[in-house]
């Protein structure tokens, strides 16, 4: 019996009579040999005691996969049907309850029961999807953030910035961050899916969602948006003016739910947005300022415990404050020798009057600084900060950001940079 992509009965417990498959006991009566993990190596560990937040449905699909496991198989059916009653467009749901009813009688002989024999053309790439869906949800259960630790892409970041987001684009997984005076600390993560064709976005039209640091730029009613956006929408600032530097192309990444007719899509699904399920986007969008918050998106997240800054990162953070110094003395000779060369497009944009008054004009502050990365494209830190000038009444700020990059010449130069508002 395959369970949603999971659960096994042992094939030593699957006995063929003339060439048909035994009946084996009902489920509740079956021995604790009976069922097993999914003979898939990455799942064949036990799965751990660690809770989703809430009692939404994942939490409750996990409540199930564990009926299973320890063997409770009539609570586990009952679980399932309460779930598919809850969410009727759950399919993951669907599919593990319609395997527990089948197991009842015999056992199944692989996912998605009796049916999977018999699948072809498209109900066969469902039950593909399906069970990708399901690995990926038991993956990010198995495969948890260690206690306490945070994504090492969060270098730095101010006590202004309240909420943080790190995707992890293998695993299919959103992690909430918020930003306590103790530091940052995970207090929820979602299932996702992101682009058909996987990551790292180039071009407009390649079904691929882009890997590098994001910021959510507004919200957006999902009255203004059609079905397939869900219960609504998080824009994000792609493509920044790194991206354009790059030369990539393309527009409207966001991160939004899903059509009103399903509850989660599978793991490759979008045109190169993150989709959530709606229940999950509602949740997070309303947690959530209407702007500025960070979106790192990477293929891999990497954990850390604590601050980890070794020489290639002090080096960039004393660089970083260089600028910064010689923006509050209006030193203009070192702050343009802290831009890259000057075929550098960034470099030539300094070349107009606009630019070359705002290096020169003084500044009386500079504060709300964070500092971002993401190991896809290595040597790349994002900054962000604002700038205060004038004074008394008068007084005014901007928000500025800036690109870093470290050249073969390991020395940090700023690549691109811009005003935010």
């Amino acid at each position: 019996m395959l369970l949603s992509g999971v659960y096994a009965v042992s094939k030593n417990d699957v006995a063929e009579t003339a060439g048909a498959t035994a009946i084996v006991p009902p489920a509740a009566e079956l021995s604790p040999s009976a069922v097993r993990l999914a003979d898939e190596a990455a799942f064949e560990t036990p799965l751990p005691s660690v809770t989703f937040a809430g009692k939404g449905p994942e939490a409750q699909l996990i409540g199930v996969y564990r009926l299973v496991a320890d063997q409770r198989m009539s609570e586990a059916l009952a679980a399932a049907e309460s779930l598919t009653r809850q969410f009727p467009t759950f399919k993951l749901a669907q599919l593990a309850y319609a395997d527990l009813l089948a197991a009842r009688f015999a056992p199944l002989p692989a996912f998605g029961g009796k049916h999977t024999r018999q699948a072809s053309g498209a109900q066969a790439a469902e039950l593909t999807v399906l069970r990708d869906e399901a690995r990926q949800r038991i993956r990010a259960l198995q495969e948890r953030p260690p206690e306490g630790a945070v994504p090492d892409e969060f270098v730095q970041l101010p006590p202004s910035t309240r909420y943080a987001i790190a995707v992890d684009t293998t695993r299919s997984r959103l992690y909430l961050f918020e930003n306590f005076p103790s530091g940052l600390k995970l207090i929820n993560d979602y299932y996702i899916s992101v682009g058909k064709q996987g990551v790292d976005k180039l071009v407009e039209g390649d079904q691929r969602t882009p890997l590098g640091v994001y910021f959510i730029t507004d919200r957006i009613d999902p009255k203004a948006l059609e079905d397939r956006f869900g219960a609504g929408a998080l824009p994000l600032n792609y493509p920044n003016a790194y991206d354009k530097f790059r030369g990539r192309t393309g527009s409207g990444i966001l991160v939004h739910g899903v059509p009103s007719n399903t509850y989660s899509r599978p793991p490759l699904d979008s045109d190169g947005c993150i989709a959530l399920s709606n229940e999950d986007l509602l949740r997070l969008s309303t947690q959530l300022p209407q702007r500025d918050t960070p979106v790192v998106i990477t293929r891999e997240i990497r954990w850390v415990k604590g601050p980890q800054i070794n020489e290639s990162r002090q080096a960039f953070l004393d660089k970083m404050r260089q600028w910064q110094e010689a923006r509050l003395r209006a030193d203009r000779p070192t702050l343009e020798s802290l831009y890259a060369s000057t075929q550098s497009a960034s470099v030539m944009a300094l070349d107009n009057n606009k630019a070359k008054q705002r290096l020169v004009q003084p500044v009386t502050a500079i504060d709300n600084v964070s500092v971002l990365t993401w190991h896809d494209d290595k040597n790349k830190m994002v900054v962000t900060f604002r700038e205060l000038f004038g004074t008394g009444k008068r007084e005014r700020e901007r928000v500025m950001r800036q690109y870093w990059s470290r050249a073969e010449s390991d020395e940090w130069r700023i690549l691109a940079e811009g005003p935010v508002r």
